[in-house]
């Protein structure tokens, strides 16, 4: 039993250090190579917990090998476009200058419903509203509104906007984020003078963020 614990520790260790090295990515953001990648690091890894007569090292090995190779083929993929467009393919127009091309829809295998509901989404109620659609290289789909459905921009408009930058939550659950509290450039005592003032205990905050402008959002918690 101790034996298969340590194991076990070992190559949980070893394996959330490798996902860790290919870059912060959700199931759906992967590529196709890294979730290929994922699946060979999982079976590899459970073999050696399973069957205690497998030696570690034809875990850690091939294990090693993969990351070796995912940093190697990345490397390659930003050098070269044509290694790029085989392990990745690329983008593909499913809406183009308004245009539905239906046997790009079709030779990807996605129905109409399916991608009426895809633009629902992402904000579009209405597919005659779409002047792109582009089914991107991750398996998303990102469109673009025609230029008469599209929101005027406060440059249009003519209005000064101030950016407001990043809402940074500094407090949450009634705790204080030092890392978050460094990024909006504030300090305790700030927060401390800031929740005084308005007469709120901090331990009765779910949240604080504030952003680049010192604007705050407070949201207290539920009783």
């Amino acid at each position: 039993m101790a034996t298969v614990f340590i194991r076990t520790i070992i190559i949980y260790i070893l394996f959330m250090l490798i996902i860790r090295l290919m870059g912060k990515r959700q199931v759906g953001e992967l590529q196709l190579s890294e979730l290929v990648t994922t699946f060979m690091l999982s079976e590899l890894a459970v073999n050696p917990i399973q069957d205690i007569s497998i030696p570690l090292s034809y875990a850690v090995v091939p294990l090693l090998f993969l990351l070796s190779a995912e940093v190697v083929l990345s490397f390659l993929m930003t050098k070269s476009p044509t290694v790029k467009k085989i392990f990745y393919g690329s983008p593909s127009f499913i809406i183009k200058n308004g245009r539905l091309n239906q046997k790009e829809l079709g030779r990807l295998r996605i129905g109409a419903s399916e991608l009426i509901s895809e633009l629902r989404l992402i904000g579009f109620a209405d597919i005659s509203k779409v002047e792109y659609a582009v089914l991107e290289q991750n398996g998303k789909l990102s469109a673009f509104a025609k230029a008469g459905d599209q929101a005027p921009t406060c440059k249009e408009l003519k209005i000064d906007a101030k950016e407001e930058g990043i809402a940074h939550p500094i407090i949450i659950d009634g705790k204080i984020n030092k890392s978050n509290l460094e990024a909006a450039q504030k300090d305790f005592l700030w927060v401390k003078k800031y929740l005084k003032k308005h007469h709120i205990n901090m331990k009765d905050v779910f949240l604080m963020t504030c952003n680049s402008q010192g604007q705050v959002n407070i949201i207290m918690r539920e009783m």
